[in-house]
């Protein structure tokens, strides 16, 4: 895919996300976690620098709503969970 070169302004900070994810497990069994948290940031790294460099006010705008009802959504879903789990514990 050459994503290196494709998305040419976004920063390469593969280390400061792996030492991120360090600082939050740093736990030898956490080390699926680690990779997986690594590549999230990543990937909030790269959709961050596109929305700076790329976005006009508009578009980040109807951006910005969507990751808010999404993170809403996310909340609900995650307390909908829990409520399930301490049902299913008693």
């Amino acid at each position: 895919m050459d994503l290196g070169n494709k998305l040419f302004y976004t920063r390469d900070r593969l280390m400061e996300n792996t030492l991120w994810t360090v600082g939050e497990e740093f736990e030898p069994q956490f080390g699926y976690y680690r990779k997986m948290a690594t590549r999230v940031n990543a990937l909030i790294t790269t959709l961050d620098d596109a929305y700076d460099v790329y976005g006009t006010l508009e578009e980040l705008e109807v951006f910005t709503d969507v990751i808010e009802r999404l993170v809403l959504s996310l909340d609900l879903f995650c307390m909908l969970l829990f409520s399930i789990a301490g049902f299913l514990e008693n």
